[in-house]
């Protein structure tokens, strides 16, 4: 099974546009403080996001996201190996750092 990736600008253009989607953001609290974040985007910290799959809004898209892609490829990765990934989850490529690039 291969992961479902989003690109940072077919990102943007589903915020701009409003459509049905929600990000969750992966990444710890100081990275927030530092960098900002996704406006809209829901917070759940990678180490939590387990024990708060039931509470994931859902919606056409769910596309998780961290810094740079990595850690929310890794979670979905856990997920297919724990029979929780679902074919609406998706990663943003190249993470929070190339989609802010882009605005």
């Amino acid at each position: 099974m291969t992961l479902n990736i989003v690109s940072p600008h077919e990102l943007s253009s589903l915020v701009k546009e409003k459509k049905d989607i929600v990000i969750i953001d992966i990444r710890e609290d100081y990275e927030i403080e530092n960098d900002g974040k996704i406006d809209g985007s829901v917070h759940i910290p990678m180490g939590d996001l387990i024990n708060h799959l039931n509470e994931i809004p859902r919606g056409e898209k769910i596309v998780f996201h961290c810094n740079t892609g990595s850690r929310s490829e890794n979670i979905l990765n856990f997920m297919i190996m724990n029979n929780l990934y679902l074919d609406h989850y998706f990663s943003l490529d190249g993470g929070f750092l190339a989609f802010k690039n882009l605005v």
